[in-house]
């Protein structure tokens, strides 16, 4: 279950990334470059759908990623996986996945002398950042998915520029390198493959 957690989030992560990045230089780099600008003038409604696209596959991403009563794997699922198989992230487990690489048994018993085997704690931790981040979500992103993306509510038919404007006091920056940070390389990823001790660094989205 958690492999399957893991690999189904990440893809979501990255889906989420990869459309904001997309979406931050088609919205931004035109006003930086005259020839850009001009190729894009060529045929202007397919970039402005295209932006459109990004922002609504990102906002979607993010709904799957911090959903609580739906199908889609957010990220209350992986850690709930990472829980209920804490027996993976114990240092006898590790030791089965790394002896399986190569020349393990030259360095096994001395890599096994620093690791960390994390425990439901370490992972409970985990909660209050991704807290943080939902409500976010909830309060302000929610309303574009369940309003203008997902359903065309009536009310905000002409009024869509208000939820908009409801965003401007949040990072999305932000929360995307909590997920980059939770996800990619550090936090669970590490726990699993080197025995770290699941914890957030400050990871950033790679934008190149």
């Amino acid at each position: 279950m958690y492999s399957e957690y893991h690999n189904h989030f990440t893809n979501e992560v990255y889906q989420a990334t990869a459309c904001y990045v997309i979406w931050k230089n088609l919205q931004n780099e035109p006003a930086k470059d005259d020839q850009l600008l001009k190729a894009f003038n060529i045929t202007p409604i397919s970039w402005i759908v295209i932006r459109h696209s990004m922002m609504l596959s990102l906002i979607m991403a993010l709904g799957r990623i911090f959903d609580t009563d739906g199908d889609s794997v957010s990220i209350d699922d992986l850690i709930k996986s990472c829980i209920s198989e804490i027996h993976l992230f114990s240092k006898e487990s590790l030791k089965e996945r790394k002896l399986k690489s190569h020349n393990a048994n030259e360095w096994i018993n001395s890599h096994m002398e620093n690791v960390h085997e994390s425990t439901e704690d370490d992972f409970q931790r985990l909660r209050p950042k991704t807290h943080k981040y939902r409500t976010i979500y909830n309060e302000f992103y929610k309303p574009l998915r369940h309003k203008l993306f997902a359903h065309r509510d009536k009310e905000f038919h002409d009024k869509s520029s208000e939820l908009w404007e409801a965003t401007k006091g949040t990072d999305m920056e932000e929360m995307l390198n909590f997920l980059e940070d939770f996800d990619f390389d550090f936090a669970i990823k590490e726990a699993y493959l080197n025995g770290k001790k699941p914890e957030l660094v400050g990871k950033k989205i790679d934008e190149e």
